[in-house]
């Protein structure tokens, strides 16, 4: 039977570490919910020892969506116990193309000498081996293989490469790997292969999932080269193919880190792409809706500070989060409300008062391409548009849009741009008070704590860290423990969750956060405190409240209907009103 416990109040847990073929059923159990894609079932990520899923969010009551995710588990649990086996899926065996030349194989020397083994006896153990993939993580594509020959055991290199080049085979501990794409990586280099681990291009996306194996195929330096040229042909010709749009906003300045946001992406854990999307998704919201876009369409994450930007054609604006006002040629305009633009006009940010993130939305939209179902930026990933600089185009897809609604007509006075509405709408949240209290749920791992200690860690006042970014809020304060926690077998990790690495210093999970995690978890705070977590500069203080599942789900459900108390006030006055 199935061990099911909830972490948090939007993800469950199902614990194998009990099973004496725990990989092969997390495996096979995986196969089948994403063959099947309960409507319960946003995320679908296995670890080491566990099956983590993400439940989704608005499509029932959070206690419903939860009852009806335990039955249909309870009721495989029983199915599979009877058939001894989840899942009718075989695992796929891929065979890889790896070159070994010390050209390439940048460690392989090192490795032979270190191993005591002549450079073909180390390449022969790895190459004749059939690994299998136990988790992805790190990055997307990125495989974890065991299988590998215990006489090639080395432990990751004392200091981290800066850059590994991308299809790098590597080695470290019983572990193989091969980076998806150029990164700083910590592995043993013995070999590189020209195979593309994860393109966008494909459907599905990544070539390995959970439970798949691998074979190796040696080539030579000469195949290598060939094959690895063609496979970057044809990557440039991609990214050409996607730049031809003609821009209508010119970027004068980008601000301190400005980038396309829209929806997470949801569905793509299992190949380690993380949800992403904006940090602060009530804001999102509220910006789109304000200029008569769909709620969850791509829009400008400004963090910190705003860009400087010039409209080469009349469009309506509006931003929220962050309380900030912007200079439109000179005049002062402030946020959380439809602004009208001439064309030519030329749009700067004061200083942000408090908060650390707004959300700039453009009437119509952004001329983005769709990438695995989004628009936006994942920047830690590599996915979607880069970080917006200086210099560069954003097309607009649809700037007189807004044109069709009653309200923004009537703002729409050619003679009086800029111009906007006298009214405005709330921020979803800023903090304003001098310590952030943020409500969460206790993590799977608090309880390893003493009495006291778990006591000491609710009461700790901790700091932003400026270390903190679009992965994870770093945090700094007084708590320390006696005793360090052990790491954890690697399992999935989702926005909001907090994990204690031997530093002592807790990383919340944001939205460009890895898809799995072996630090011990002490809390996971609750789906509408994340806005929080978007609002809070480096500096400023937070303390967790820890509640039961019960107020988690009461504080949702008042959050969500407030948020769409307001939208469908703005939709309302948009269609019907004309009054500014």
């Amino acid at each position: 039977m199935m061990h099911c416990t909830l972490i948090g109040d939007h993800s469950i847990s199902i614990d194998f570490s009990k099973s004496k073929q725990a990989l092969k059923d997390i495996h096979e159990l995986s196969k089948l919910l994403l063959a099947e894609k309960p409507l319960w079932a946003a995320e679908i990520v296995p670890g080491l020892d566990s099956l983590v899923i993400q439940l989704q969010s608005g499509i029932k009551e959070p206690s419903l969506t939860r009852q009806q995710a335990f039955a249909d588990l309870e009721k495989m649990s029983k199915q599979g116990e009877k058939q001894k086996k989840y899942s009718a899926y075989p695992a796929k065996i891929h065979r890889i193309q790896v070159c070994y030349h010390p050209d390439v194989a940048l460690d392989l020397h090192d490795i032979a000498k270190a191993c005591k083994l002549s450079i073909e006896e180390a390449v022969n153990l790895h190459k004749n081996n059939l690994y299998t993939a136990d988790i992805l993580g790190f990055m997307p594509g990125f495989a974890y293989f065991s299988g590998l020959n215990p006489k090639l055991l080395l432990p990751r290199l004392p200091s981290p490469r800066p850059v590994v080049p991308k299809g790098s085979v590597a080695i470290a501990e019983l572990q193989t790997a091969i980076y998806p794409r150029t990164t700083p990586g910590g592995w043993n280099l013995i070999g590189r292969s020209p195979n593309q681990m994860f393109d966008i291009q494909n459907h599905p996306p990544g070539l390995f999932m959970a439970g798949d194996q691998m074979q190796i195929e040696e080539i030579t330096l000469d195949e290598f080269q060939k094959l690895d040229q063609k496979n970057s042909h044809q990557e440039v010709i991609r990214a050409l193919d996607k730049n031809n749009a003609e821009g209508s906003i010119e970027v004068l300045q980008s601000g301190t880190f400005t980038s396309i946001q829209d929806e997470p992406r949801l569905g793509f854990s299992h190949w380690a792409v993380g949800p992403g999307g904006a940090c602060d998704l009530s804001s999102l919201h509220l910006a789109n809706a304000l200029v008569g876009n769909p709620i969850g369409m791509a829009a400008i994450e400004m963090t910190s500070s705003g860009p400087t930007l010039l409209f080469h054609q009349a469009t309506c604006i509006a931003w929220v989060g962050a309380d900030c006002d912007g200079i439109v040629n000179g005049q002062r305009i402030p946020g959380n409300r439809p602004v009208w633009l001439a064309k030519g006009s030329t749009l700067k940010f004061l200083p942000f008062n408090s908060g650390f993130r707004a959300v700039l939305a453009i009437g119509g939209g952004l001329q983005l391409p769709e990438i695995l179902g989004r628009s936006g930026s994942h920047i830690s990933a590599d996915i979607g548009p880069k970080r917006i600089e200086k210099g560069q185009i954003l097309s607009l897809t649809n700037p007189h849009a807004p044109l069709k609604s009653t309200l923004l007509k009537s703002l729409f006075k050619e003679d009086q741009l800029p111009c906007y509405a006298k009214w405005h709408v709330r921020s979803p949240f800023v903090p304003l008070k001098a310590v952030t209290p943020v409500h969460c749920l206790a993590g799977p791992h608090l309880s390893l704590l003493p009495i006291k200690e778990r006591e000491l860690f609710w009461s700790t006042i901790w700091t932003v860290s400026n270390q903190s970014n679009r992965m994870g809020l770093r945090l700094q304060g007084e708590f320390k423990v006696k005793k360090d926690l052990p790491n954890i077998p690697s399992q999935a990790i989702t926005f909001g969750t907090l994990q204690f690495p031997p530093s002592h210093e807790p990383i919340v999970m944001l939205a460009e956060h890895q898809t799995t995690g072996g630090y011990p978890r002490l809390a996971e705070i609750i789906r509408s405190d994340m806005v929080k977590l978007a609002q809070l500069r480096p500096g400023e203080k937070i303390q967790f409240i820890p509640i039961d599942i019960q107020e988690a789900d009461l504080l949702n459900t008042e959050a969500l209907k407030l948020q769409q108390s307001t939208i469908n006030s703005i939709q309302a006055m948009i269609q019907t009103s004309g009054n500014t």
